[in-house]
């Protein structure tokens, strides 16, 4: 992995901005890191990898800062998004980076709803070899996190991806947090490898956190989603998906199966008057001290 380019940020206090070249990865990514307010533990500070940071690194690091005074060990942020002059906007791009295996009958689709050309699906795998490989070590050398105390987390194609990470690459993050999850994305695939994770007898030490909105219910969406419906845009969306996801149903699906490996403490939170927005910020916060306290 190369840094190209480092420097503070004007808006995220205790914050860096990273734009850093993978070693097999032909894109940049921007990365956020922000430190806590605390002297460094003699171990090192517990680390919190997220997805999506172009559109959420405030977020996370502001509620883990918030909790880092009290209620859970001070942790250092790292958030991977894109830099805004990518070639590829952000909203798309995760498209390629955060799905486990190709699916091009939902590629146009996804750019079409979006606005822009979507990137080819499958490109999970890669970036979780960036991510635990490359990005996770310099972090760990350079900034001083414990390799042991590590949270990977992930908001809907980002909790599809920690999930994916947690079933390919078991007990390299103590702690996964997955909230409004695309479990839906071609489907079966990750329920089958979850079932694979959970057959196997070698225990494990981690802590699964997996919750979702209320209001992420096939009813819900349809109330949310009918005014768009009649575009022929979306129903090439809702054919490719195979009709409205549950995101509720599939999110306690997950849960049932992956708590059946032994080692492994799995919490399922359905989160009241949330929406698939709205509950990443409930999901965060709740999430991050149930982890630290198992």
């Amino acid at each position: 992995m190369k840094i190209l380019k480092r420097e503070p940020s004007n808006s995220i206090a205790r914050t860096e901005l990273w734009t850093v070249q993978g070693d097999a990865i032909e894109h940049p990514f921007l990365v956020y890191v922000t430190t806590p307010m605390t002297p460094k533990p003699e171990k090192g500070w517990h680390g919190i990898v997220v997805t999506d940071g172009s559109l959420g690194t405030g977020a996370m690091s502001s509620i883990a800062g918030y909790l880092g005074m009290g209620e859970m060990p001070a942790a250092v942020t790292v958030a991977i998004g894109y830099p805004l002059d990518n070639a590829i906007p952000a909203v798309v791009a995760r498209n390629r980076d955060l799905t486990p295996v190709p699916w091009p009958e939902w590629d146009a689709p996804y750019g079409q709803l979006l606005g822009a050309p979507a990137p080819p699906s499958g490109g999970a795998e890669a970036f979780a070899a960036f991510v635990h490989d490359e990005l996770m070590p310099f972090v760990e050398a350079e900034v001083g996190v414990n390799p042991a105390e590590w949270t990977l987390a992930g908001h809907s194609l980002g909790g599809l991806f920690a999930t994916y990470c947690l079933l390919t690459r078991p007990g390299r993050c103590r702690r996964t947090l997955a909230v409004g999850s695309s479990y839906w994305w071609k489907r079966p695939y990750l329920f089958d490898r979850a079932r694979e994770f959970a057959a196997v007898e070698r225990p494990l030490n981690v802590s699964v956190y997996l919750a979702a909105g209320d209001h992420e219910t096939t009813a819900a969406f349809s109330t949310t989603w009918h005014r768009y419906m009649d575009a022929d845009v979306w129903k090439d969306y809702l054919t490719v998906m195979r009709g409205i996801p549950d995101i509720v149903t599939e999110t306690r699906e997950m849960a049932t199966i992956v708590a059946q490996r032994w080692g492994t403490r799995v919490r399922c939170d359905i989160l009241d008057e949330e929406t698939h927005g709205s509950a990443v910020f409930a999901a965060y916060s709740r999430g991050l001290r149930w982890l630290h306290q198992v």
